[in-house]
């Protein structure tokens, strides 16, 4: 019974190409869940210099020369970073202390709620299993807020890993843009001659990483600002604070949706309760993710590889379980890098046949 899976996996082991391919691969993979804490500094400039390749290239056609519109484009992210830091951070910083120590009044004002519940519905709610669960919640998120607190730049590690970040990846950044293709170049020296599915895989990978990275950076940010502009103007107290949280969901697809939803009810409630405010709050919010799922992302990432949504799940749970949030933050392109090492599989297993 088992001649045939034998003989199927001699045809591919005979097939060096493929093999170099899924080895190169197995050592990618190896190397970031090794040391992908140490190259993390490396990962983040890459990211980056994706974001900014967009912008460059636009420059690029707009014949500026490209070392110029590096130039141009580092200053100008230097300056959005330093207005991030300055004006942004303090505010975000302020509302989420607010909501830490506010924590105790509204859990008793859902209490409260549960409570007046309870007493019209009898029958229909178990008031004393929702409180210990509220509770237990509760606790939760004053142990979370607390630590987000203590964790600020006076301790010697955080002001150590701010510097590294502060110094590399800018400079990461600017020779990954200024010397790319050299780097390219420099790195096909060490692969097989015989490099042509290396080079197919490569070259989806590179356009659906960028495609991917850029595109998730300027929904993330037109989101946000969308929510901030929205929740600012009626005058709710944790606009920025929820404007973080959505653009923040958009990378992780599905789920971040779903679970930013649960601080925005909860925080409106807590500021309006069961007013019409509330649900003008719900409704913006609706009406954001709506624009968002139906005009921003097809805009946006119309040349990414379409991936099933159960596909989708499966890899952020993957992905996410083996390098965190960084496998959370990359597990499209990565499912996508999986699809495309299959589909080659798929196809020389046809060729043989024939």
């Amino acid at each position: 019974m088992m001649a045939p899976f034998f003989d199927w996996l001699k045809k591919h082991l005979e097939d060096t190409e493929l093999m170099m391919l899924l080895a190169f691969l197995l050592l990618v993979f190896l190397m970031l869940a090794l040391f992908g804490a140490t190259l993390a500094p490396v990962l983040v400039a890459i990211a980056l210099a994706y974001v900014l390749e967009g912008i460059v290239v636009l420059l690029s056609a707009c014949r500026v020369p490209r070392l110029f519109g590096i130039i141009i484009v580092g200053i100008g992210a230097m300056l959005t970073i330093l207005f991030t830091l300055l004006a942004v951070l303090p505010v975000l910083t302020d509302q989420v202390g607010r909501l830490v120590s506010h924590i105790p009044q509204y859990v008793q004002l859902l209490r409260d709620t549960l409570h007046d519940l309870q007493a019209r519905y009898p029958t229909g709610v178990n008031a004393d299993y929702l409180q210990e669960s509220l509770s237990s919640i509760a606790a939760k998120i004053r142990e979370w807020g607390g630590m987000v607190l203590s964790a600020s730049i006076s301790s010697i590690p955080n002001v150590i890993a701010l510097g590294v970040y502060a110094v590399l990846v800018p400079v990461l950044v600017f020779f990954l843009l200024k010397d790319k293709e050299h780097i390219l170049s420099w790195g096909q020296q060490f692969l097989p001659k015989n490099r042509i599915l290396l080079h197919r895989v490569w070259g989806e990978l590179d356009t659906q990483i960028g495609n991917y990275i850029r595109g998730r950076f300027w929904e993330s940010s037109m989101v946000g600002f969308a929510m901030w502009v929205v929740f600012y103007s009626m005058g709710h107290e944790y606009a920025l604070l929820l404007a973080v949280l959505t653009g923040i969901s958009v990378w992780i697809p599905f789920v971040g949706a779903a679970v930013v939803t649960i601080p925005v009810v909860l925080l409106s409630y807590f500021q309006w309760g069961w007013s019409e405010m509330s649900m003008y709050s719900l409704l913006a919010y609706a009406i954001i993710q709506l624009i968002d799922a139906n005009i921003v992302i097809p805009w946006l990432f119309s040349e990414i590889v379409n991936l099933h949504p159960i596909a989708i799940i499966v890899a952020v749970l993957v992905f996410g379980s083996v390098w965190g949030i960084v496998g959370v933050f990359f597990a499209i392109p990565l499912a996508a890098l999986v699809q495309s090492v299959l589909v080659i599989i798929t196809e020389r297993a046809l060729q043989q046949k024939g």
